[in-house]
C-alpha cells in the first residue's frame, strides 16, 4: 500500500466562535476577518478557519486530518501542499512511525520546532493513523491499546450567550443534560472574574464541575489574588493563568494554589511539554491533538502519566476531524479526565459527517468504526475551501 495523492483544503467556514457572546469583532485588522478581542490578547477570525487533509492510497483507502489552525491555515496548508505532501508520495503510510520521525527533524535544526510547521504535521499523523485504522479494520483506540471507555464525559467550554443572566441560565440547562461541567473563559478583570464565577457556580450547583480558562491574561500577583476567591467556590481548575512563556511562575503557583492548574494548548511536542510535566508546573496537562497529532500527543500523554497527571485534551476552534482523532486518543489513557466540548461549533461538524458524532447524557460516545470512525462529506468541505491543492505523482 502506497500513498498515491494529497488533498490539502484550507477552509473557512462561516461561523462566528464569538467567544464573548456577541457577533462584533471590534479590533477588526481591514481588510482581514482577523480581530482581537477588547479583554484578550488573542487574535481570532469572524469564520471558523482550518485546515484539512486527505491521504489517498493506491488500493483506495482515504486518510482525513486536520492541522488546527483557527487564523492563517493557509500557512499549514502551503507547508503540506510544497514540501510535506510531495514527501508522502509513494510512502508506505503503515510506517507512519518512520514518516514522523522524518518529518519531525526535517526543519528542527532551522528552529521550525513549533507552530505551523508541526501543525501540519499533526494532520498527517491524524491521516496516518486514520489509514492505519482503516487497513487493519479498527478504530483508532483500538490501535493504540484501549479503549478504557467507550463514553467520555464532558464538558461545555465557553457560554456563548450575551449577557450574564443568559449565560447563567445556559449553564444551568447543560448541567441538566448531563454535562458534567462548565468552563468560563474570564480575563475581564479580577473583580469582574469573581462575579462571574460566583453567578454560574450558583446557577449550576456546587456539585457540577465548574473550570476556568484565564486566556493567559495575568500575573502570578494577580493570579494568587484570583485563587485566593475562587477557591471557595470549587473551581475544578485554571487554565492557561500566565503567559506560556513562563514557567517559573507557572511551577511557583503550582506548589501554593488549591485549585489544580491546567495548560499545554500552545506546545506540539514532548520535548516543549517536559519541562513543565517534569518540575510540576502544571496538575492537569492539555494537549491539542490537532497541534501535536496522535504520535506526539500520546508521547506527552504517557510522560504525565509517568507523573502521575491527569490529560484534559484541548479542543478548540476546529473541524469534526479533529474532533473524532480527540475522543480516539482521550479513550485510550487511563489517566484521562474529562473531555473540552465546543457545544457552539457543533452543528458545523454535523454538516461535514455523514453520520454526526453521538452525545449521549452530556458524554461522548467513542466513534467504533475504523480509523477516527467517521465518514467525512468532502463535498461540504470542498464547497467551504478557500484553497484546495491536488498533489499527486508526475509518474
Amino acid at each position: 500500500m502506497k500513498i498515491e495523492s494529497v488533498d490539502v483544503y484550507v477552509c473557512k467556514f462561516n461561523r462566528h466562535y464569538k467567544i464573548r457572546g456577541v457577533q462584533e469583532a471590534p479590533g477588526l485588522i481591514e481588510p482581514t476577518d482577523y480581530y482581537f478581542e477588547p479583554h484578550w490578547c488573542q487574535i481570532y477570525s469572524r469564520k471558523m478557519e482550518t485546515c484539512l487533509i486527505k491521504l489517498t492510497t493506491d488500493n483506495g483507502l482515504t486518510g482525513w486530518g486536520e492541522a488546527q489552525a483557527p487564523v492563517l491555515p493557509g500557512i499549514a496548508g502551503s507547508i503540506i501542499h510544497e514540501l510535506l505532501g510531495p514527501f508522502l508520495l509513494g510512502r508506505d503510510p503503515l510506517q507512519h512511525e518512520v514518516i514522523y520521525h522524518q518529518m519531525f527533524h526535517m526543519m528542527e535544526v532551522r528552529g521550525h520546532g513549533n507552530s505551523f510547521f508541526h501543525d501540519a504535521i499533526a494532520a498527517i499523523d491524524i491521516a496516518l493513523w486514520d489509514l492505519k485504522g482503516k487497513h487493519y479494520n479498527a478504530p483508532i483506540s483500538e490501535l493504540l491499546g484501549g479503549p478504557f471507555t467507550l463514553e467520555l464525559p464532558a464538558y461545555v467550554s465557553g457560554l456563548r450567550q450575551p449577557t450574564l443572566e443568559d449565560q447563567a441560565n445556559a449553564a444551568k440547562e447543560y448541567v441538566s443534560q448531563g454535562f458534567q461541567g462548565i468552563k468560563l473563559l474570564l480575563g475581564h478583570g479580577l473583580d469582574r472574574d469573581v462575579q462571574i464565577v460566583e453567578t454560574i457556580r450558583k446557577a449550576i450547583g456546587m456539585q457540577a464541575e465548574l473550570y476556568v480558562d484565564l486566556l493567559w491574561k495575568y500575573s502570578l500577583a494577580e493570579i494568587i489574588r484570583l485563587e485566593q476567591e475562587l477557591a471557595p467556590l470549587n473551581v475544578g481548575f485554571m487554565e492557561a493563568p500566565m503567559s506560556p512563556n513562563d514557567l517559573p511562575s507557572h511551577r511557583t503557583l503550582a506548589q501554593r494554589t488549591k485549585i489544580p492548574i491546567a495548560l499545554g494548548e500552545p506546545f506540539r511536542t514532548v520535548h516543549e511539554m517536559a519541562p513543565w510535566i517534569e518540575s510540576r508546573a502544571a496538575h492537569v496537562i492539555q494537549p491539542d491533538v490537532a497541534r501535536c497529532g496522535i504520535t506526539s500527543l500520546m508521547r506527552i500523554a504517557e510522560l504525565a502519566r509517568t507523573h502521575y497527571m491527569k490529560v484534559a485534551p484541548h479542543s478548540g476552534i476546529g473541524s469534526c476531524i479533529g474532533m473524532a482523532a480527540t475522543l480516539q486518543v482521550s479513550a485510550s489513557m487511563p489517566h484521562f479526565l474529562i473531555q473540552e466540548f465546543q457545544l457552539d461549533m457543533f452543528d458545523e461538524h454535523r454538516k461535514m459527517m455523514e453520520e454526526p458524532l453521538q452525545i449521549a447524557n452530556g458524554k461522548f460516545v467513542v466513534p467504533q468504526s475504523p480509523g477516527l470512525g467517521i465518514r467525512v462529506k468532502e463535498s461540504y468541505i470542498a464547497e467551504n475551501a478557500a484553497s484546495h491543492w491536488s498533489i499527486r505523482s508526475n509518474k
